[in-house]
């Protein structure tokens, strides 16, 4: 069996990862997951395949981990179909590296079920931003494939109050400077720094210029990725994975969300460009970019990006 993935959607959080992962999930040569509707992992009443956070979770057992958004492997015992239910409890049972292994079949296996007839298969989870190196270290000599999609900060910081206020995890309707500034120091410049900290192959693309040009970025991701397309078949991709067209399913049959965190139905929302405007005070967004500024733009520098 072939070591699956063959790439990773690694993040940033509430920045068109599911996007992306869905649009390429539409080439006929490509399989992404998690895409809308979610796939099933057995039966029906299996639990659906949502954002699999599989190497946070293993990551959790390396030291100096705190903030790093890692998941505990306990559970696994009840998520994703209980599909690394009865290999958890090895964690405490055998050497680390041990259990690393048979986790890692585990999932290659998870994945090459996922890819089906496709040539290449890859997986979506934002929090994989924060352990680039150590999944580096898991496939050694490998250069596995990594995409980022980046968006505007106080953009981010609208998605993720509307998100949580759909799944009724918050309850005022205001971005409040606390949840603002928390989110910021928390999750965003720690999403930046460790894009600055990775050495290795990752193609990073905007928020922005995907909704501006979106054939554009499709094509570099595919290129990216050495897999061929027409232009026609990049302009169904992008139809098919667009908000209009994932919001027209039936979103109680077709949508749960794996990690047990809520329904994704409940957050799902169009991202609108520049929507802070509407959301956030000047003063509060002057605040925000004196934080994000200077370190967005040493990763723009870096990846060589535009907006």
């Amino acid at each position: 069996m072939k070591l699956r993935p063959n790439f990773l959607i690694v993040g940033m959080e509430r920045s068109g990862s599911l996007w992306t992962s869905a649009t390429l999930n539409e080439h006929p040569d490509i399989a992404s997951f998690p895409s809308l509707p979610f796939k099933v992992l057995s039966n029906p009443e299996d639990q659906r395949i949502g954002e699999m956070h599989f190497f946070n979770m293993i990551a959790s057992l390396e030291p100096n981990m705190e903030g790093k958004f890692t998941r505990d492997p306990s559970g696994y015992t009840v998520k994703y179909g209980k599909v690394f239910a009865d290999l958890i409890s090895y964690a405490k049972k055998v050497p680390k590296e041990k259990f690393y292994k048979m986790m890692l079949k585990r999932y290659s296996e998870l994945c090459d079920k996922q890819r089906g007839n496709k040539k290449i298969v890859g997986e979506s989870t934002p929090a994989y931003v924060f352990h680039l190196d150590f999944i580096d270290s898991l496939y050694p000599g490998r250069n596995m494939k990594k995409i980022c999609s980046i968006r505007e900060p106080k953009d981010k910081i609208t998605s993720r109050h509307f998100s949580l206020l759909g799944r009724g995890i918050k309850k005022e309707n205001k971005i409040t400077e606390e949840f603002a500034m928390e989110y910021v120091h928390t999750r965003i410049v720690k999403e930046y720094e460790a894009l600055l900290a990775y050495n290795g192959s990752i193609h990073c693309v905007t928020y922005e210029k995907r909704h501006r040009k979106p054939n554009e970025v499709v094509r570099s991701i595919l290129d990216y990725l050495k897999i061929e397309a027409t232009d026609e078949t990049i302009d169904k991709m992008i139809l098919n994975a667009s908000f209009e067209e994932m919001t027209k399913r039936d979103l109680k049959k077709t949508v749960g969300r794996v990690s047990g965190d809520g329904d994704m139905k409940e957050s799902m929302r169009k991202g609108v460009v520049g929507d802070w405007e509407n959301n956030m005070d000047k003063r509060l967004a002057g605040a925000i970019d004196a934080v994000v500024l200077p370190i967005r733009e040493e990763v723009f520098k870096k990846y060589d990006l535009e907006v």
